[in-house]
C-alpha cells in the first residue's frame, strides 16, 4: 500500500447468520472510498485460489461478499485461509488493497490485525459462541447485540454486566432497545469519531452543527446535552455525531454508548 496507512473496520460474531453482513453493507454505503474482505477459517485448504475478487454477475444474490459489493466496496475478497494459511493470506490481501479504508468481517484474522475500530455481534445469549468469538468479543470497541433479550431491562442489565466482565471498555447497545437503524447509526457515529468524517460521504446539517456551536464549551458537550440536542431538533444521534466529528467538539461523560 502507499500513501498513508489504511484505517481498518473490523466486524466480528458470536456465531454464523449473527448479522455481520448487514452492518458491513450499511458502514459501506456511508464511506466516501472503502475495500472489503470477508474472511473464512478452514479445516483444509479449499480448492483454487485462497483470495478471490468478488465481480457481480446479473443474478448474483447471497453471499455476504456480494452484499458488500452492491453496497459499494471495491475491491471485495473473500479470504478462505486455514490456521496454518493465515497469517501469510491476511498480509496478502492487504497488500492488494489501496483503498484508505477496509472493512474486514471474521473473527480469525484478528489475531494478526488491530483494527482502528472492532464491532462484535451477538444474539441475546452466551449460547453457541464459537471458540474465536471469545477473543474477539474480548477486544471490540462496540458490542451489539441483535434479537429480544427475554424480560425488558432485568436481563439486558444481567448481560450488559457479562459482557463488561469479559470487555470493560467496550459500549454495549441492543437493537431490541434502539431499533436497528438507530444502533447502526450509533455505531457509525463512533466509528467516524475514531477514524474522522473525512472517510465518510455523509454531509453535516447546518442546523445541527450551529446549535452544537452554541452549546458546546471549549470544544466539549456532555452526552446528556448531545442527546437533548438530537431530540429537539428531531434528527438522529449519528447527525449530532457528524456535526461533532466535522467540529472538533468532543462528546463527554458518554456512559449510554450512544456516540
Amino acid at each position: 500500500m502507499s500513501g498513508s496507512p489504511m484505517k481498518i473496520v473490523s466486524i466480528s460474531g458470536a456465531s454464523k447468520d449473527v448479522g455481520k453482513s448487514s452492518l458491513a453493507a450499511y458502514i459501506i454505503r456511508r464511506c466516501r472510498e472503502c475495500a472489503a474482505v470477508k474472511f473464512s477459517l478452514h479445516q483444509a485448504a479449499p480448492e483454487g485460489d485462497p483470495i478471490l475478487e468478488q465481480h457481480l454477475s446479473e443474478g448474483d444474490t447471497g453471499r455476504d461478499t456480494v452484499l458488500m459489493k452492491r453496497a459499494g466496496a471495491h475491491p471485495v475478497y473473500w479470504v478462505r485461509a486455514t490456521a496454518d494459511t493465515l497469517a501469510e493470506l491476511v498480509r496478502e490481501v492487504s497488500d492488494r488493497i489501496e483503498s484508505p479504508l477496509a472493512v474486514m468481517e471474521g473473527n480469525s484474522f484478528l489475531q494478526y490485525v488491530k483494527p482502528d475500530y472492532s464491532v462484535f455481534i451477538m444474539g441475546p445469549t452466551f449460547d453457541d459462541f464459537k471458540e474465536s468469538a471469545w477473543s474477539a468479543l474480548a477486544g471490540a470497541d462496540t458490542i451489539l447485540v441483535n434479537g429480544a433479550v427475554g424480560a425488558p431491562g432485568e436481563d439486558a442489565l444481567a448481560l450488559e454486566r457479562r459482557c463488561k466482565e469479559l470487555n470493560g471498555k467496550a459500549k454495549v447497545i441492543f437493537a431490541s432497545e434502539t431499533g436497528r437503524e438507530e444502533a447502526y447509526s450509533i455505531i457509525l457515529s463512533r466509528i467516524m469519531g475514531r477514524l474522522g468524517g473525512e472517510y465518510f460521504m455523509e454531509e453535516v446539517d447546518p442546523k445541527v452543527a450551529e446549535e452544537l456551536k452554541k452549546r458546546s464549551q471549549e470544544g466539549r458537550i456532555p452526552c446528556a446535552a448531545a442527546l437533548k440536542l438530537a431530540e429537539e431538533l428531531g434528527v438522529s444521534t449519528l447527525e449530532v455525531g457528524k456535526a461533532a466529528n466535522q467540529l472538533q467538539i468532543k462528546i463527554v461523560n458518554c456512559s449510554l454508548g450512544c456516540f
